[in-house]
């Protein structure tokens, strides 16, 4: 999945919101990235349009990357709507996909948009897969239906499949704006800083392969309605994109990890108070925590953030990520580390990018 690059990714920002139409291509391949958030987006004002409660500010992630092909049928019968790694996907997956698809399509009814996604790592286990996909599948989908909008409306277009695939549309550190239009208008995604801009490394403690035992958009409901916490969450994330743009801006790294710390802890700690409770970690997620705490005693900036799911990940700077990755990797539980950093936003790999 590497080698992919054509030179034009999603680094163009401050255009109208403007859509054009041109010819359908029948078939386009987009690549996009996960992303992690180091300001968490936990809950939605308006379920139907994926609008968040909260603003949130992220890393997209290079080498953790979703590619998906989408070709435009007239005849969907002929193949399955949704396919995964090589395999039809079925279920509520499936059909969240069709309808996203349908969506992007209109009124061409004629049109119907199948999509092909390949992931080169775990799907459903907190690493953002669905930000990356619905990304991926988005921009592929207006290149293959003939489709010209600029970035932000493409950001706001993926947000509508996954929230966070807002953000992967951009590179580097993003902002998603939590916006205050009814109709989603103003809720898009904007870069911060250039993936090149900081030397930055960030680790993955794999600690489970496995599919999350809760998804994260029914966690999120559950914990909306039910958490005595959930209120002082929300009005604490103000301050904390405030400080995260401050830290960002200056690149001080002890600032940006306190900060995606607490911000990390105070999100669990809304899902620990849930009734009934909703736990993401493991016993493993729990030893690695504790081991970027020893890593920080020893002199090594390192901070970790967790998301819906049981995998930590670590920030650090690049030159001591090979330090870093190894005191992870000896952690009972941890199956393996991944190696990551600042990533690209959304490119092509077959087709004319959508974006103006």
């Amino acid at each position: 999945m590497r080698g992919l690059r054509d030179g034009t990714t999603g680094t163009h920002a401050g255009m109208p919101a403007t859509t054009t139409t041109r010819a359908a291509t029948g078939t386009a391949t987009a690549l996009a990235r996960a992303n992690v958030a180091l300001v968490k987006y936990w809950g939605k004002r308006d379920e139907e349009r994926n609008l968040p409660a909260v603003g949130s500010i992220s890393l997209t992630l290079d080498g953790l990357e979703a590619v998906a092909t989408v070709t435009v049928a007239e005849r969907p019968n002929e193949r399955p709507r949704f396919r995964q790694n090589g395999a039809a996907v079925t279920g509520l997956a499936g059909e969240r996909m069709a309808s996203f698809l349908d969506r992007l399509a209109g009124a061409r009814d004629a049109n119907v948009p199948c999509a092909d996604v390949e992931a080169n790592f775990p799907v459903g286990a907190g690493l953002a897969s669905s930000a990356a996909i619905f990304c991926a599948v988005t921009t592929a989908a207006l290149s293959a239906l003939g489709r010209r909008v600029d970035l932000e409306t493409l950001s706001a277009l993926a947000r509508q499949g996954s929230g966070s695939a807002a953000r992967s549309v951009f590179g580097g550190l993003v902002e998603w704006r939590r916006g205050s239009a009814a109709d989603g208008s103003d809720s898009t995604a904007h870069q911060l800083l250039p993936e090149s801009a900081w030397d930055l490394a960030l680790l993955v403690a794999i600690t489970s392969e496995g599919m999350k035992g809760t998804a994260s958009r029914d966690a999120m409901r559950h914990v909306a309605n039910t958490s005595p916490l959930y209120a002082g969450w929300l009005a604490a994330q103000e301050d904390d994109l405030a400080g995260m743009r401050r830290a960002i801006a200056a690149r001080d790294l002890g600032e940006v990890g306190r900060i995606a710390e607490e911000n990390c802890l105070r999100m669990h700690a809304t899902s620990f108070a849930a009734r009934p409770p909703v736990f993401f970690w493991s016993p493993a997620t729990l030893a690695a925590m504790d081991e970027v705490r020893r890593v920080r005693a020893d002199g090594v900036g390192a901070f970790f953030t967790i998301d819906a799911g049981p995998q930590v990940k670590v920030l650090c700077a690049r030159d001591d990520a090979g330090a870093v990755a190894a005191r992870l990797a000896a952690v009972p539980g941890v199956l393996r580390v991944l190696r990551s950093g600042p990533g690209a936003g959304v490119e092509m790999a077959q087709g004319e990018p959508p974006w103006s």
